[in-house]
């Protein structure tokens, strides 16, 4: 089973799709799990202040949703 810490995270300034530059001041936080890649915007500001982990962890949410029966 797949865990967060198994997301590789990558930072980008440039939209993974697209190819578009970020807005001033934000980034693109990129993970990859298996061949599964998401992404999302995110203040550079606010990205200083969290811990690799943390990236990992809300990439994991986005690539791996729980199901809820």
């Amino acid at each position: 089973m797949s865990k967060f810490k198994d997301v590789v995270v990558t930072l980008s300034k440039k939209h993974p799709q697209t190819g578009e530059p970020a807005q001033a001041g934000h980034s693109f936080v990129i993970g990859t799990l298996g061949k599964k890649t998401g992404f999302y915007e995110i203040e550079t500001e606010q990205l200083n202040k969290l811990k690799n982990e943390d990236l990992q962890q809300e990439l994991f949410k986005l690539l791996h949703p729980q199901t809820h029966h």
